[in-house]
């Protein structure tokens, strides 16, 4: 008779299944583990056969031989190796094992004891496709971060029998609970002093996946904005869910207190920060992959140097982010929204009356944008509060929600919910206007005004605001509000007007 039981272990930072095979031969009763790291095996073999007798039941007649499908030099196979050895002997049933991973190492008196990086191995067996994911108790709330898996913790190996045996899952142990996320709240006094231009632009952006610039007059904060656009966006897919979690974990990040992420993340980049710690290395992601699927906020975007916002292209570009070091070479998701922070002027006076720069002095200020990274951003916010609170406003509930609808629509004609760094080929983005528009669009191409590109862009954009209005498609006014926008911003950052 042979028995089978899976574990998910970590081979440089990479989590991978191993099978834990058991046979019963005929000798004296004895346990022997083969396959692995002798020093580990010598050590398996004992805590296995010495929690198996500690919690209450008698070793079997015969010799159990226990083999792993791969070498492997860790201590976290105890789990699966003694379930394998007690369902080759007959002391619990096969049912539940068929469908189920384990982790944990074991202690001579049976206790589990908790193994590192659980979220990364937990991810792994939802991506296997398991069923249920045994883990130590003292792991069970970050294991619980994972949609998809049913998760078993255990104390000690008699808490795996009697699970094993059809009794009731454990429960997590007291205060271990998870608690689910929740999208970011604002006080009504503040969420009044917005403006209702800045609120319309994050809308666009959480619903459309459009790159944002914001240029700050003296005293705007240059914060609001990125909190807005993550405050609209919907919560984070299951599947998005398990993307997030494992990049986080695999960066070394200790989960949020409620054990997980399920809302979109958000990561700021600072002039000062290292080409290094943006990219992250083949082992470990950095700054542009810790934003994926949320925000990432680009302050003082004209204090960046070219080289360090040359990284940013191919995210702008296409969403990824390719890595090549001494460990590999890969590619890493980085298809976060974007918004870039810069001050009206050098100087960053809290005060226009303060402020002493000329037109001349801050038109090379914003020279050092470059301008491929202003062809990339669809949006431009100029103040993100008023003075006194605008009726007009709508409430927070009621723009998330036309978010979430906007994005559904997206969904039903695009095939795909809009991503940043999608790049809309021309042919799909005129597809379903009306014929004028397309005209007018093709003749501003043929005449050189804007290129085809240029123009796939803005239609993006102008289809984006037809859904979050509940439009069956954008009006001409739309396109040519998009290109005029545009045209005002590039026109705005190269001859600032005088204060």
């Amino acid at each position: 008779m042979e028995a089978l039981t899976r574990v998910v272990t970590l081979d440089d930072s990479q989590a991978r299944i191993i099978d834990v095979r058991a046979d019963l031969g005929v000798g004296d009763a004895a346990l022997r583990v083969h396959g692995l790291n002798p020093t580990v095996s010598r050590e398996t073999r004992d805590r296995v056969r010495a929690a198996i007798r500690n919690s209450g039941l008698s070793w079997p007649h015969g010799v159990v031989h226990l083999t792993a499908s791969t070498a492997h030099p860790r201590s976290d196979v105890d789990l699966a190796a003694a379930a394998a050895a007690l369902l080759v002997t007959g002391a619990v049933p096969v049912r539940r094992l068929t469908a189920t991973a384990l982790i944990g190492e074991l202690g001579l008196d049976g206790t589990v004891r908790p193994v590192p990086d659980i979220l990364l191995r937990a991810v792994a067996a939802a991506d296997a496709g398991f069923t249920y994911l045994v883990v130590p108790a003292a792991n069970a709330a970050d294991a619980r971060a994972v949609p998809g898996l049913t998760i078993v913790p255990v104390a000690g190996l008699d808490d795996l029998i009697s699970w094993l045996r059809s009794n009731p899952t454990p429960a997590l142990p007291p205060g271990s609970a998870v608690r689910g996320q929740s999208a970011p709240s604002w006080a009504p006094e503040a969420w009044a002093q917005l403006s209702p231009t800045a609120v319309r632009a994050a809308a666009v952006a959480a619903a459309g996946g459009h790159h944002t610039l914001h240029v700050a007059g003296p005293g705007d904060p240059v914060l609001l904005l990125p909190r807005l656009i993550r405050t609209l966006m919907a919560d984070l897919s299951d599947t998005e869910t398990l993307e997030v979690n494992r990049l986080h974990s695999l960066a070394g990040e200790p989960l949020p207190d409620n054990g997980g992420h399920t809302r979109p993340p958000a990561a700021s980049l600072h002039p000062t920060d290292t080409i290094a710690s943006i990219v992250g290395s083949f082992t470990r992601p950095g700054l542009l992959t810790l934003a994926h699927r949320g925000v990432l906020t680009v302050e003082d975007l004209p204090d960046f140097s070219a080289a360090t916002l040359e990284v940013l292209r191919p995210a702008m570009e296409n969403g990824t982010l390719s890595i090549a070091d001494a460990a590999g070479a890969g590619s890493r998701p980085a298809g976060a929204r974007m918004v870039f922070t810069a001050r009206d002027c050098l100087c960053g006076s809290a005060r226009a009356e303060d402020c002493r720069c000329t037109p001349a002095q801050r038109a090379r200020y914003f020279a050092w944008i470059p301008l491929w990274l202003l062809d990339r951003v669809d949006l431009f916010v100029r103040a993100v509060t008023v003075a006194k609170p605008d009726p007009s406003l709508p409430s927070l509930e009621s723009v998330r929600e036309g978010v979430v609808r906007a994005r559904e629509r997206a969904r039903h004609r695009w095939g795909a919910a809009p991503e940043p760094g999608a790049e809309t080929d021309y042919t799909q983005a005129v597809t379903g206007l009306p014929s004028n528009a397309v005209e007018q669009v093709d003749d501003a191409i043929r005449q050189g005004r804007i290129t085809p590109r240029t123009a796939a862009r803005c239609l993006r954009l102008a289809w984006t605001r037809a859904d979050l209005d509940g439009r069956l498609y954008p009006d001409i006014a739309d396109i040519w509000l998009t290109l005029s926008h545009r045209s005002g911003m590039l026109g705005l950052l190269r001859n600032p007007a005088p204060r």
